[in-house]
């Protein structure tokens, strides 16, 4: 195995200089001896001679790498052949990619054009409906709040009549309890009470009923009592009738803004599906513009970046064709040293031990 091993190391150091072949052997072996490493392996050599190593073995080692370097070029042949049919396909889809790049910008192109045209066309007519439904709106609003005025005013005028009924039943119930002999005593914070809503109300109809009742606070009497109820029953008729006008006129002013307000409606319904007609319109026109714009700058980016994978499978090819004829060369003068090493070693050994000897006694 040590043997082997030297003599490979021998074929290695040789491999490191550049012969010609009009060199003599010992011309051969003295450029060998000039490199540190292949001074050490004809140390080696000489050593091996020295004790009768046969040199048989030596020829096959050199039969077997010469045989392995051709073994490696014919694999970097083919692997050569195959990466050239490869790079030859890659070539030809990054072309019909760059074709077909530059033909759907064209097309994208014209299609951003075209929808821009058609866009600024839609955003004029949608200008006039949208004024035409402000306008719309605008009478809407206008007439909402006048209604909504006219029921709050409703709301707020039938509650103050709620509660002036109120108000007047529970001071006939008063009365009542003083008529059947109740102390006054006895009724007086309830009396009290109605006594102070009623003048909150600042009603020109409560006027006489307050006097009487502030008398009848003072003095209890029958016919007072009786006088009384007679004037609570005519108010409360009269409350009645009052809140019963306030809800017909109600009533009739909520009729007459329905039919008011479905005519703005239907109106507004029909500008509303006009303007959206058209800007669902613009919508789509502006999709498709961003759309085409994008897809312009990806095609532009696809193109791009086919151009530059072009170019980079270009390079690649070509360091690869570098490097395949670098290590091909390489390998001729591998097999070129290898041959002459075996030339020295078979017809020239004679040669080869005598400036082993000479190598000795000058080392």
């Amino acid at each position: 195995m040590a043997r082997s091993l030297t003599i490979l190391a021998i074929v290695i150091a040789v491999a490191t200089a550049r012969l010609t072949k009009t060199e003599s052997p010992k011309e051969i072996l003295a450029q060998v001896n000039k490199d540190s490493f292949g001074n050490s392996i004809l140390s080696v050599l000489q050593l091996q001679l020295a004790t009768g190593g046969p040199v048989g073995e030596i020829q096959i080692l050199l039969n077997n790498i010469a045989s392995q370097l051709n073994g490696d070029q014919k694999k970097a042949d083919k692997v050569h052949e195959s990466d050239t049919v490869a790079f030859e396909k890659i070539i030809a889809d990054l072309e019909q990619e760059i074709a077909y790049h530059q033909t759907q910008i064209v097309a994208l192109s014209n299609l951003r054009d075209s929808t821009t045209e058609a866009l600024g066309d839609a955003e004029v007519e949608v200008r006039v409906v949208t004024s035409d439904i402000a306008n719309n709106e605008k009478s809407f609003a206008d007439e909402s709040a006048t209604r909504q005025s006219q029921h709050d005013t409703w709301v707020r005028k039938d509650a103050e009549h709620v509660d002036q009924i109120d108000a007047i039943d529970e001071a006939s119930k008063i009365v009542q309890h003083l008529q059947a002999g109740v102390a006054f005593a006895q009724l007086k914070s309830r009396f009290e009470k109605v006594q102070a809503k009623l003048m909150e109300s600042k009603h020109a109809l409560f006027k006489p009923l307050i006097n009487a009742l502030t008398q009848l606070a003072s003095k209890v009497d029958n016919k007072s009592i009786i006088k009384i109820l007679e004037l609570l029953a005519q108010i409360r008729q009269q409350l009645v009738a009052s809140r019963a006008s306030l809800l017909a006129t109600e009533e009739k002013q909520a009729a007459n803004w329905e039919v008011q307000s479905g005519h703005l409606q239907e109106e507004h319904k029909r500008l509303v599906e006009r303007k959206a007609f058209l800007e669902n319109s613009i919508v789509q026109f502006k999709v498709t513009i961003q759309e085409a714009v994008e897809d312009l700058e990806d095609q532009t980016l696809f193109l791009e970046d086919a151009e530059d994978s072009l170019a980079i499978q270009e390079r690649w090819a070509a360091e690869q064709e570098s490097q395949y004829e670098a290590q091909t060369f390489e390998r001729e003068q591998q097999l070129e040293v290898v041959e002459r090493l075996q030339e020295v070693l078979t017809q020239k050994l004679s040669a080869a031990s005598e400036f082993l000897q000479v190598r000795e006694e000058v080392f």
